[in-house]
This record gives structure tokens, sequence and C-alpha cells, in this order.
């Protein structure tokens, strides 16, 4: 393997995107959370960092939606049903093995891709939580890891929509050059 080859591997607009990506909803995931419960806004900033990660996976605008779409749904459904659990149960481990076991077979019934990986993550994430801070309300915690998800998923699709914009136009210039080349 030749250096040029490796080289040739790098894509800085690429790198520069991802870190943007990660800033902004580091940013504003720890903001969201922390603007209701101060203790775990780094908790906000990880997860919503996490979903705009996980969307920026295809570079595809088309697919990047349909991540996104996926990581909110799962965040919704793995929220939902940690609040249901938390209203009648404190945590446990065998309860939150349980209430996975349920959130596994739920998803696989509503067909959820992947069988609701996203949401598993949630519902243990959303029991952990209650679990080192007790007096935050279960309803609070599923909300707000919801919208680290949506905020992060959101945060991922923007910029994979300026990565799009960026080579559109990166085409468009390089359209004009070669018809101006043809001209002369």
């Amino acid at each position: 393997m030749n250096f040029p080859s490796i080289i040739k591997r790098i894509e800085l607009r690429t790198a520069l995107l991802i870190c943007i990506a990660v800033l902004l909803a580091c940013f504003f995931g720890a903001y969201v959370t922390g603007h209701f419960h101060e203790e775990s806004g780094s908790i906000g900033a990880m997860l919503a960092c996490t979903s705009a990660i996980v969307v920026l996976q295809d570079k595809n605008l088309k697919n990047s939606l349909h991540t996104g779409w996926l990581r909110v749904l799962g965040t919704f459904i793995g929220a939902l049903i940690a609040w249901i659990y938390l209203l009648f149960y404190k945590f446990s481990i065998p309860g939150m093995l349980i209430a996975v076991f349920i959130e596994e077979i739920i998803c696989m019934l509503l067909q959820v891709p992947d069988n609701g990986k996203m949401a598993t993550i949630t519902l243990v994430v959303v029991l952990l939580i209650t679990r080192e801070y007790p007096s935050l309300p279960p309803w609070e915690n599923g909300l707000l890891r919801f919208s680290e998800a949506a905020v992060g998923a959101g945060i991922g699709i923007f910029v994979v929509w300026l990565e799009y914009i960026f080579q559109k136009l990166k085409e468009n210039i390089l359209e004009k050059i070669v018809a101006f080349k043809k001209r002369k």
C-alpha cells in the first residue's frame, strides 16, 4: 500500500461535518436536558451526539431521513415502555430484563426494523438514569431522552443535507467549468 492511496481515503469535508454535528448535538442536547434537569445535562449531550452520529452513518439524504426516523421512533417506544414500567415499579435488574423482553416482543409485532434496537437502548438508558436520579419523574426522564434523540437526529439530518448541498454545488461548478472550457 502506498502513501498516495492512503491519503486519498481521507475526506476532510466529511470529518469536518461530523465534528460540526457532534458540536451542535453536544451543545443542544446538554441545553435541552440541562434546562429541565441540570444533573443529567451531560447524558443529554451524549445521547444527542449518539443520535447524530447514527444518522451520519449514511451520507445519502434519503437513507439518513429513514435512519433518523427509526432513531426517533425507537426512542419513543423505549421511553414510553420505560415510563409505563416506572409508573408501577421501581428500578430493578429483573424488572429491566422483563421490560426489555416485552419491548422486544412489541417491536417484533409492530415490525419495527432491527426489532427496535433503539427502543431497547432508550428503555435501558431511561431505567438506569432513574436509578441514578430517583427524584427525576419518569415522564420527564422519558421525554428528555426522546427530545435528545430527536435533537441529535435532526442535527444529523441537517448535516447530511449540508453535505448534499455542498456536493451539488461542487458538481454544478465543475459542469460550468467544463462547459466554459468547451466554448474556448
